[in-house]
């Protein structure tokens, strides 16, 4: 099998193509997307399409509308088309939990399912569902369509926020303790999930997560400890947050709640999930101490 990652440098995609050279059988090649160079790749000699390009909900402040609909909703109809029409079986493309809006009121632990309405909260969730939309209507019997809407990736080599919270963790005494659930997915559970999508020719939406919902605080604690550092929850900050969470994005995005329900993301009865919580967070402690 043959498969053409289109994104050359970024977390997904070189993670995925770090990943995959433990399948030899399987061969990966990459190219990158951000200019015209992708018309003139001939695409028939690959089995599947895998679309890691686009721009980020933490482009927003740098990417305008005009942008976000270019790279979420354009490039990757145009991929897909030229795909299906050399010959390729199936186009896989990175969505994103964003399409159903930003992170609930903190205190709120509310469900997704895959009848949930999306309901996008900004450009980036407008513009990655308008890609949905139209790659569905793109796929039939020979040319399979799957999109996978990612929640947060983490990793030891993941960066923005995420890598700011476990700097945290290793670094600082204290941190608030408020309960939240989130969806999230360690990175080799996504490139063992786009693996089976592949494997299978498979087709639809995808909704992954690891096998448990995770507190942003716990995940924390769970990192210092790891760490041989000491850090204690505590909720004397908790009135102050919550209220400064109704008008700053930045404090729900921390502690609200963004999560699917545990049976929609069953997919390949949950054989994508390769690495548990426990052992993502070794692997993350472990990081820090190097």
């Amino acid at each position: 099998m043959n498969i053409l990652v289109i994104g050359k440098s970024g977390f997904v995609s070189t993670s995925f193509q770090k990943y995959m050279k433990r399948y030899p059988d399987i061969i990966v090649n990459s190219i990158s997307a951000r200019d015209e160079k992708w018309k003139q790749v001939d695409f028939s000699g690959f089995d599947v399409i895998y679309n890691t390009t686009g721009l980020a909900h933490d482009d927003a402040r740098m990417g305008t509308d005009e942008q976000f609909m270019a790279l979420n909703r354009d490039l990757p109809i145009a991929l897909a088309k030229k795909a299906k029409a050399e010959g390729v079986r199936l186009f896989i493309n990175m969505s994103s939990m964003i399409v159903y809006g930003d992170m609930s009121e903190l205190g709120l632990k509310e469900k997704i399912t895959e009848n949930t309405i999306p309901k996008p909260a900004g450009i980036y969730g407008e513009s990655k569902l308008a890609g949905e939309i139209g790659l569905k209507e793109l796929s039939n019997d020979q040319f399979h369509v799957a999109l996978i809407r990612s929640p947060l990736v983490y990793s030891e080599n993941a960066v923005d926020n995420f890598l700011k919270l476990t700097d945290y963790a290793v670094k600082y005494p204290v941190f608030p303790n408020i309960d939240n659930a989130r969806s999230m997915i360690y990175s080799e559970n996504l490139c063992e999930l786009v693996k089976l999508i592949a494997e299978n020719n498979g087709n639809g939406i995808y909704y992954p997560q690891q096998d448990e919902f995770i507190c942003t605080s716990k995940l924390v604690k769970d990192v210092a400890e790891a760490s041989g550092h000491k850090l204690f929850l505590i909720k004397i900050f908790n009135p102050i947050l919550f209220l400064a969470s109704k008008k700053m994005l930045f404090i729900r995005k921390v502690f609200g709640s963004l999560a699917y329900d545990q049976n929609t993301s069953n997919c390949f009865d949950g054989k994508y999930r390769v690495v548990d919580y426990k052992e993502s967070i070794n692997r993350l402690a472990k990081a820090k101490r190097k």
